[in-house]
């Protein structure tokens, strides 16, 4: 297994789950828009990816987002694969909790669902933008973050990140 793959679960094979995802720009330049009196205004690409976010549902079968957030130099969002996650709303409570494996799991990450919907994502962005002169440079930084989101109250959080995430942008990580 190489370095950059190293903090992902050996428990898991990434195709099926409720997963956040964080990408950033190219050398977290802001290139998405800017944040002026807590309030988002995306540049033409800030539209772009927004627009392939919310198609994301309909070019891969069984992909769902359920939130997202562009941000001046990065987006988040909490997409689910494989299978549609249960409502808690219901009183379920269990859906999203890791399956128990005796071993690792053999294909790693880099093959897995949420690989080739994050990498389809970045590429159709990058094209789309070169297609139409927004940017000939780097959209992208190389790699993604991924959480595989287990329970309710870690869905809910990361929920509330999202939506709070241009109000709370000056004490962001990502804030350079």
């Amino acid at each position: 297994m190489s370095d950059r793959h190293r903090f992902r679960a050996e428990w898991h094979d990434y195709n099926e789950g409720v997963f956040f995802i964080t990408i950033c720009s190219n050398g977290q330049a802001h290139i998405f828009g800017k944040i002026k009196n807590r309030e988002f205004y995306p540049s033409s690409l800030g539209k772009l990816v927004a627009k392939h976010i919310e198609s994301i549902n309909e070019r891969h079968d069984n992909a769902e987002i359920f939130n997202y957030v562009v941000m001046p130099n990065h987006v988040h969002f909490i997409l689910s694969t494989g299978r549609r996650p249960c409502d808690w709303r219901e009183g379920n409570k269990g859906c999203l909790q890791p399956p128990c494996h005796d071993e690792g799991v053999i294909d790693f990450h880099h093959n897995s669902r949420i690989a080739v919907i994050v990498g389809s994502f970045k590429a159709g962005v990058t094209r789309e933008a070169r297609m139409l002169g927004v940017t000939n440079t780097p959209v992208w930084q190389s790699r993604f973050h991924d959480h595989i989101i287990r329970n309710q109250i870690a869905y809910e959080k990361i929920m509330n990140y999202i939506d709070n995430n241009i109000v709370n942008w000056e004490s962001d990580c990502f804030f350079v």
